[in-house]
């Protein structure tokens, strides 16, 4: 498992909002953009203005540092890595991991027409 600099939440199974058609970095789009840093490399995420209570919800944590320095406590390989769970800051090894979270839930904001890919 690799520690987290900056936040990633379930990005590849909870956030829908991370879907995207080939889209070109503008100016104006970078205050969607988040770049995760790993000791594996960085992930720039796109966040969709399609969800916004959980774009505004994860940008929330963010900025409250929620995210930083936790563990990818569910990687599989080739397929995708979930982390998000606070409790991954001090755990110990073989400590159960991922049923942690800020204490409240966000609406689903499903929308068909998104997608994850990897570019």
């Amino acid at each position: 498992m690799k520690r987290l600099l900056l936040p990633l939440i379930a990005v590849l199974l909870s956030l829908p909002s991370l879907a995207q058609k080939e889209i070109k970095i503008k100016k104006k789009d970078r205050k969607r953009d988040v770049l995760i840093q790993t000791s594996m490399g960085d992930i720039t995420i796109r966040l969709s203005d399609s969800t916004p209570l959980h774009r505004d919800n994860f940008i929330k944590l963010v900025k409250q540092n929620y995210y930083d320095s936790i563990l990818f406590h569910r990687v599989i390989s080739q397929f995708m890595i979930q982390a998000g769970d606070p409790n991954s800051k001090q755990a110990p090894a073989g400590q159960p991991l991922g049923n942690g979270g800020p204490g409240y839930t966000v609406p689903a904001e499903f929308r068909t027409s998104l997608f994850h890919k990897k570019e």
